[in-house]
């Protein structure tokens, strides 16, 4: 086996970095295997190129004109809502929220995720389907937290794997009829009225028809 170093290995050291050195790879020509990043032409490094620096790219949306701080596709993971960031949002921080609908922690009512829940027998459209009863617990349960036996990981007293992150039942406790999705609607408009007011949340443009 022949275990001598190639040629291209050599060249392919050459790095953009500065603290990496190799004296003898300090100067650049164009037979060299390197490409410039900037303006992908071979024979030099994009730290040493003669070409105006190109704006980078917005991380989140891919976008040359801004970047990510000022994106309008940020994402606030506080409220779930597009273009600001959980130091901006409005609302409380979600340690602190109290969903009156699961009676858990870390979000509220109108972001509960019983509202998607909900529609496990719904298959159809209009109206949605509810259970007739609330369905018994099995015997075997186990815990996806701590893995003991005899009840479920929203009801465990362990220490989360994930500090960060707050419980849901599994469990549909109300379903919503008519009146109360109109009403949700209406207060997450409202909503949305604050948040733009705000300049917290882009203006939507609308679609011609």
């Amino acid at each position: 086996v022949n275990w001598s170093i190639s040629h291209k290995d050599l060249e392919a050291q050459i790095s953009n970095y500065a603290g990496v050195r190799h004296s003898s790879m300090r100067y650049y020509t164009a037979d060299k295997n390197v490409t410039c990043r900037n303006c992908h032409r071979p024979g030099h490094l994009s730290k040493n190129c003669p070409t105006p620096k190109k704006v980078p790219p917005c991380c989140l949306c891919a976008g040359r004109d801004h970047l990510q701080h000022s994106c309008p596709a940020r994402f606030c993971l506080n409220c779930c809502l597009p273009g600001h960031y959980f130091k901006e949002c409005l609302e409380r921080a979600y340690w602190n929220k109290h969903c009156n609908r699961c009676d858990m922690k870390g979000h509220y009512a109108d972001a509960c995720p019983e509202i998607w829940r909900q529609y496990h027998l719904t298959t159809k459209p209009g109206p949605i389907k509810a259970a007739d009863s609330q369905s018994e617990r099995s015997v075997s349960v186990y815990c996806y937290n701590c893995s003991r036996k005899g009840h479920f990981g929203y009801e465990c007293s362990e220490k989360r794997m994930h500090g960060n992150m707050f419980p849901t039942s599994p469990f549909v406790y109300y379903y919503d009829d008519e009146c109360d999705i109109k009403r949700r609607a209406n207060r997450l408009k409202r909503k949305v009225a604050d948040l733009q007011e705000a300049g917290l949340l882009p203006e939507q443009s609308e679609t011609p028809l």
